[in-house]
């Protein structure tokens, strides 16, 4: 009972300290909340004007059409007596059915949204029919890491869409568990857009956290302090105290920084990286200070990010063994950290959708080389491993004008891409340079990768020519025309207009050209499975040739409850609920590491519900992935 007393003591006095350091000429107001702000435009630290902070206006969501309006609740599109179109108290018309007839007290924040069904959205009524608790205990399963951009786009439209919720959760929960997703994958635009819609979001205090980590990952730690000088009063866990304490550090109070540190230690709170970070943070500019030596940060958090970025600290190594795409685009901007340990950090970020294309580029192009290996790179990039060796043929395609010597480094890039896993990613970085090599007959035997890396970014009429030629060389030369036929199911699951004619009668041909090559039997599973989801007929022939070999594989299932339940979502046209299950069936290693069986299961799931387009893009990233 004493060390109750004791403890709640100390708490109390915590809290006591945490107010008595808060000077009334502090830069930030305190009594009132702020409101939507952007979350792209840093702000300078420096007074407010008189009467609080003052805020910008309220920013268009990126999602929203020009007259749209955030999607808070939904009654019926029509009047269902008099059969007139619904409007709202301004006379304009409800947007996807959805009107504002609450007053903001009384609405539940878990419905609110920014996507329709006329913008990429599942509708307000995707959760009907779905019971309670099912996306409570999946939602936090969605595999925000996945390097699937289809599953990407999927999970980005589930998160954003406005709709009805089953009755009986905690109302608020799922917003933040929304936000916070949205955040982990580092779709910070999709962050601001929802927390926008969101009415009341000011009571949220996971809401609130969700929105200061985000600006702290994105640099805007201006407005994160805003932030916390606002809230400090309200939210009294360690968190807010150690975002507090960073902000009295960088604003220059570094006794009552270090007096916030004291009282958190006393409390118990270990966070070592933390203090070291705070400590060095308050003692820039003394005699003989010398910047502090991080040893390990494998799991950093968005305030330790912007800790050691202000505070000029190298990350060390193991910093990317996160794995959360918002933490790893973090890592790969921020200027206090190895140049080899940025680019890993940027080429996982890319993958996961969380960095721009050309940010990678920048990097790449960034990177030094010595003069021996900038005129070897084939032979260099051999040697070196991973992100590196790419950067290095990055610099070589840049800096050669041949286009054979450009066609042979992009060659051994998308190769190796190949074997890490990164064939896309890879094939997005080298974009630019792949297009401005010709399609020459000299160059006829780069073909079949350009058509690749042009069909997997979409850029099907860059393909075209060198389809073209393809065809014309394969005509005379019987390994081209071996290459031609592995390319055509690929050509086709990406709706490439040269591969219209292609059908089922052709599998057998393609078969014949890719039995004998390595891993032959898995790659036609893979097509198979994909092709008999999108509806075509796999003939027989193929399934008895694919029977030799061992009759069982390891695979990797969804738990029978979620297979069953998929099989039911589908069939009876619950959308949230067959995408949810879909995304987490699949797991981190999406379309392209799926076994065949769960591949086909979940794209006839998704097909069932109508996302065709959806399906050929997953069932496409399986069969690049398989080495088609």
């Amino acid at each position: 009972m004493n060390a109750s007393r004791a403890k709640r003591f100390a708490r109390a006095s915590l809290t006591a300290a945490f107010a008595a350091v808060m000077s009334p000429g502090v830069a930030f107001a305190q009594d009132a909340a702020p409101g939507p702000l952007d979350l792209s435009a840093p702000i300078r630290l420096e007074p407010s004007a008189p009467g609080g902070v003052g805020q910008p206006a309220r920013p268009s969501s990126p999602y929203q059409r020009p007259n749209e309006r955030p999607i808070y609740a939904q009654p019926a599109t029509d009047d269902a007596v008099t059969g007139t179109a619904v409007t709202d108290s301004e006379g304009a018309p409800v947007i996807g059915g959805m009107v504002e007839a609450e007053t903001l007290g009384a609405i539940n924040p878990d419905v609110a949204g920014v996507l329709n069904e006329t913008d990429g959205g599942f509708g307000s009524a995707m959760w009907l029919g779905t019971r309670g608790g099912v996306i409570e205990h999946l939602l936090p399963q969605v595999p925000v890491t996945t390097a699937s951009p289809a599953m990407r786009d999927l999970m980005r439209r589930l998160l954003l869409t406005g709709a009805e919720v089953p009755d009986g959760g905690e109302p608020g929960s799922l917003i933040s568990l929304r936000a916070g997703l949205l955040s982990a994958m580092g779709d910070f635009v999709g962050v601001k857009s929802l927390l926008n819609a969101v009415p009341g979001r000011a009571g949220n205090p996971n809401l609130l956290r969700v929105e200061v980590d985000t600006r702290f990952l994105t640099g805007d730690v201006a407005r994160a302090c805003q932030l916390a000088h606002a809230y400090i009063q309200e939210q009294q866990s360690s968190y807010w105290q150690k975002a507090f304490i960073f902000c009295q550090a960088l604003e220059g109070d570094s006794a009552k920084a270090r007096l916030g540190m004291s009282l958190l230690e006393e409390l118990g709170v270990d966070d070592q990286v933390f203090f070291k970070l705070v400590d060095a943070l308050t003692r820039q500019g003394e005699n003989g200070f010398k910047t502090p030596v991080i040893d390990s940060l494998s799991d950093p958090t968005a305030l330790h990010l912007a800790l050691a970025r202000v505070a000029k600290v190298q990350l060390p190594g193991d910093a990317i063994a996160s794995n959360r795409p918002g933490v790893l685009r973090a890592i790969a901007i921020s200027p206090n950290a190895a140049p080899e340990l940025r680019l890993e950090a940027a080429e996982r970020a890319e993958v996961a959708g969380a960095l721009p294309v050309d940010a990678l580029r920048q990097l790449y192009a960034s990177i030094s080389f010595s003069e021996d290996e900038l005129k070897n790179p084939l032979t260099h990039a051999t040697l070196r491993t991973g992100p590196m060796s790419r950067a290095l043929l990055y610099r070589a395609t840049l800096m050669q004008t041949v286009p054979s010597a450009q066609a042979e480094a992009l060659h051994r890039a998308l190769v190796l891409a190949r074997q890490g896993g990164r064939y896309a990613s890879t094939a997005r970085a080298f974009l630019p340079q792949l297009s401005r090599i010709p399609s020459r007959p000299e160059l006829a035997w780069f073909a079949p990768e350009a058509i690749r890396a042009f069909l997997i970014t979409g850029r099907h009429a860059e393909a075209g020519p060198w389809f073209e030629l393809l065809k014309d060389v394969a005509g005379r030369e019987p390994k081209m025309a071996a290459e031609l036929a592995s390319l055509m199911p690929v050509a086709r699951l990406s709706g490439f207009e040269g591969a219209a004619e292609w059908n089922m009668e052709n599998l057998h041909e393609w078969w014949v050209a890719v039995k004998d090559s390595e891993g032959a039997r898995d790659k036609a599973a893979t097509l198979a499975a994909t092709l008999e989801a999108l509806g075509e007929y796999v003939p027989d022939e193929i399934w008895t040739d694919l029977i030799a070999g061992t009759s069982h594989t390891a695979m990797m299932a969804p738990y029978p409850s979620h297979w069953f339940l998929l099989s039911d979502a589908s069939r009876r046209g619950r959308m949230g609920e067959t995408v949810l299950l879909s995304l987490v069936s699949l797991g981190d290693g999406g379309p392209a590491r799926a076994d065949p069986i769960v591949l086909h299961h979940v794209l006839k799931a998704l097909r069932t519900i109508g996302l065709e387009r959806e399906v050929r893009t997953m069932a496409l990233e399986a069969v690049v992935a398989a080495g088609l």
